[in-house]
C-alpha cells in the first residue's frame, strides 16, 4: 500500500454504528473508488480531522470500512461548508500536505464577486457577463433600476439559489420577490423597498442586471455545464443539463425544486435543428472559456467547475454563476453499473497531477 498512488476525497462524513454516509456525493465516491482501482489507484474518503489522524474510509466490496490510510498524493476537496474550510483542522491539513508534498485541487469556494471580477478581466467574456456590482444599499439599487427593468440581489457566499431577491419596477411600484417564496411585496419607492430589505440582508450581496430568460411553459430555464480539467489548462465538458424553474419561481436550482431536462430537448423547442447545434456549441465554448479563466486567475489548483448559463429571449447566452463545488445530482440519470464521465474525469485529472510530480 505504501508505494500505491493514493487519492483522498475530502468531505463531511456522517458516522453512525451501522455505516458512514458521505451525503450527496456518496454514490459518486463509490464510482471514484471503483474507477480509480482500475488504474491502480487507492481512493479513500476522509474529513479534515480524520486525515490528520491518518484515518479514512476505504471501499471493500460494497461497504465503506474505516481504518488507517496512507498519506494522499492528491486530495480532491469536496467539503460542502465554507465554515469547514476556515476551521483549524482544515488549515492543519493544508500544512500537512505542504510537508508531504501532496496536491489539493478545488482548494476553496470562490465567491460570486471574485468570480465576476476574474471573468471581467477578459474582454472576450464581456458580452456574456450581466452587469454586476457590490450592493451598497439605495444608491446601487436606484442606479441599476434606472438602467434595467429588473435586478437581482444575490448573497456573495450563497449557494443553491438561497437568499436571492428579484426587484422589478412596475406601474404599481417596486415589486420585491424572494427565491424561497412564491409571493411578492409592493413598495411605493426604492427607499421603501430598501428599508424592507435591510433587515433580511445579513451578508455581503452583489446586485446584478435582471435578464429576460427564455422559458418553457412560463418557467425560466438555465443550463448547468460540468467542466473538468484534462491536462495543463485544457478543459472539457463532461455533462450538460437544462434546469427548469418550478412554477411561480424564478430560480432553477434543483435544491429549490428545479427539474432536470436534456439540453437538446429544450433547445429544440426554441430553435431549428441547425441552430440547436450552434447554440449548444456556443454554450460549451463559453463554459470552457470561463473554467479556463478561473483556473488561471484564482490561486491554487482547480480541476472542476459547474458553469451555469442561460439564454435570453433575444437568443443571447449569459454566464449566470460558476460553482467550485458543483452538485453531483445535476447530471442526467445514469446506470449504477457504470461510472459517469465526471467521475472518470476527476480520476484522470488526479493521475495528471501525479505524473507532473514524477
Amino acid at each position: 500500500m505504501s508505494n500505491q498512488r493514493t487519492i483522498a476525497v475530502l468531505t463531511e462524513i456522517k458516522e453512525d454504528r451501522e455505516r458512514a454516509s458521505f451525503g450527496s456525493i456518496h454514490l459518486f465516491c463509490e464510482e471514484l473508488a471503483k474507477y480509480g482501482e482500475t488504474h491502480g489507484l487507492f481512493v479513500y474518503v476522509t474529513s479534515p480531522s480524520l486525515y490528520l489522524q491518518h484515518t479514512g474510509y476505504r471501499l471493500t466490496g460494497s461497504e465503506w470500512i474505516k481504518g488507517d490510510v496512507p498519506r494522499a498524493n492528491v486530495v480532491y476537496n469536496r467539503l460542502h461548508s465554507r465554515k469547514s474550510e476556515y476551521a483549524p483542522a482544515f488549515q492543519q491539513l493544508l500544512a500537512r500536505l505542504d510537508e508531504e508534498d501532496g496536491a489539493m485541487f478545488n482548494r476553496r469556494f470562490l465567491h460570486k464577486w471574485e468570480v465576476h471580477r476574474y471573468l471581467e478581466r477578459h474582454e472576450y467574456l464581456h458580452p456574456y457577463l450581466p452587469k454586476t456590482a457590490l450592493w451598497d444599499g439605495q444608491d446601487s439599487l436606484e442606479a441599476f433600476l434606472a438602467a434595467f427593468p429588473s435586478v437581482f440581489l444575490k448573497p456573495v457566499h450563497g449557494s443553491q439559489g438561497r437568499g436571492i431577491f428579484r426587484i422589478e419596477c412596475t406601474d404599481e411600484g417596486i415589486c420585491l420577490r424572494r427565491s424561497t417564496s412564491s409571493s411578492s411585496a409592493l413598495y411605493r419607492s426604492v427607499a421603501a423597498a430598501v428599508s424592507a430589505l435591510q433587515p433580511q440582508i445579513r451578508t455581503p450581496m452583489i446586485i446584478q442586471q435582471g435578464l429576460e430568460l427564455q422559458t418553457l411553459d412560463g418557467r425560466p430555464v438555465d443550463f448547468r455545464l460540468l467542466c473538468h480539467r484534462i491536462r495543463h489548462n485544457d478543459w472539457r465538458v463532461t455533462s450538460a443539463v437544462a434546469r427548469a424553474a418550478p412554477p411561480e419561481q424564478f430560480v432553477a436550482n434543483l435544491a429549490r425544486g428545479g427539474v432536470l431536462m436534456a439540453v437538446n430537448d429544450v433547445l429544440r423547442k426554441w430553435y431549428t435543428r441547425a441552430d440547436v447545434f450552434q447554440q449548444k456549441q456556443l454554450l460549451k465554448e463559453i463554459a470552457l472559456e470561463s473554467a479556463a479563466v478561473l483556473a488561471s486567475e484564482a490561486e491554487g489548483l482547480y480541476g472542476e467547475f459547474g458553469v451555469d448559463l442561460a439564454i435570453d429571449v433575444h437568443g443571447r447566452p449569459w454566464i449566470i454563476e460558476v460553482n467550485t463545488k458543483p452538485s453531483k445530482q445535476a447530471e442526467m440519470t445514469f446506470s449504477q453499473q457504470t461510472v459517469r464521465p465526471s467521475a472518470k474525469a476527476v480520476i484522470d485529472y488526479c493521475l495528471t497531477l501525479m505524473e507532473e510530480k514524477e
